[in-house]
């Protein structure tokens, strides 16, 4: 899942502001030990498609650079670099991707040069990059919190014997019987289950029809089936079925006592919280390296 941080620069609607106003050469701002010069600013102004500037606007764009310069400090105390060859490399693939001509009318209607562009990809990218870090540790979700949400959103919780299966459909002849038997050996050796079995489908091995059924209830199979799966290990095929004009196994990923509709949508409520989450603890961090750096804007 792609992440949108709430330390996000809004850099591309933009109004230039008509004034005669001026500063004079030197220094301008100060972030940390680092020194953000006039000459940064008019440049930085300048690129922007910004042709006259009153004190407002120089405030403004000089923040921006600001913001970017505490980003580059910190994410170069966590070895994370983005370089002007890097950025050329984005950018060739956004065009690729979205067709010159696209690019180009867009900017044309908009208004909105490629150095904007570049400069919100660089922000973006050094944002993402310690958000990364950050909540590699941070954000931790538990099987109570989980538990918790359920209970509060979709209700109580049935004791269930369960089995985590994937269902896989042949035609009946012998080429396909030996393809399930050595899809079980990949798996054996620890290749991914749904890997080869989009593999397998793909190639014409096993019908479209095969599938990852998640949890379900043994009980809810039909009795050849429920006794067959109760009487076998998890990682264990199990059939062949007769089901028409074809046959069906049963792969047994896991056996386990629980709540059907909660296992199968446990994930996706961890996913929940852990958005929830992130977006209070990259507030707080963002919000503490701003509170604790030093930021001087001489404007």
């Amino acid at each position: 899942m792609k992440l949108k941080y709430l330390f996000i620069f809004f850099l591309l609607l933009l109004s230039p502001i008509s004034s005669n106003g001026s500063i004079h050469e030197g220094i301008v701002g100060i972030v940390n030990n680092e020194v953000i010069f006039l000459s940064d600013l008019r440049s930085h102004i300048k690129n922007s498609g910004v042709t006259s500037t009153n004190k407002e606007v120089q405030r403004k764009y000089l923040k921006e650079l600001a913001d970017l310069k505490l980003l580059e400090i910190q994410a170069k105390r966590m070895g994370i670099s983005l370089t002007e060859e890097q950025l050329d490399e984005i950018e060739k693939n956004f065009i690729k991707t979205n067709t010159k001509e696209k690019v180009d009318s867009e900017i044309a209607r908009t208004g909105i040069n490629l150095y904007r562009i570049r400069f919100g990809w660089k922000n973006q990218y050094l944002q993402e990059s310690i958000s990364t870090i950050i909540l590699r540790s941070k954000v931790v979700i538990s099987e109570e919190e989980t538990r918790s949400f359920y209970l509060n959103n979709y209700g109580e919780l049935e004791t269930q014997n369960l089995a985590n299966l994937h269902i896989i459909y042949i035609k009946k002849d012998q080429d396909s019987k030996d393809k399930v038997m050595e899809f079980v050996e990949l798996v054996d050796k620890g290749g991914s289950l749904n890997t080869n079995l989009d593999k397998f489908i793909n190639q014409g091995y096993f019908l479209p029809e095969s599938k990852n059924l998640g949890y379900i209830s043994i009980n809810d199979l039909n009795s050849e089936i429920s006794e067959s799966i109760l009487k076998s290990e998890p990682k264990e095929l199990v059939g062949p079925f007769e089901d028409g004009n074809r046959i069906k196994y049963f792969f047994i990923n896991e056996k386990t006592i629980g709540d059907s509709e909660y296992l199968n949508l446990r994930e996706e409520i961890k996913a929940t919280i852990a958005n929830e989450k992130q977006y209070e603890v990259l507030d707080n961090w963002f919000q503490d390296l701003r509170d604790n750096a030093y930021i001087s804007l001489r404007l």
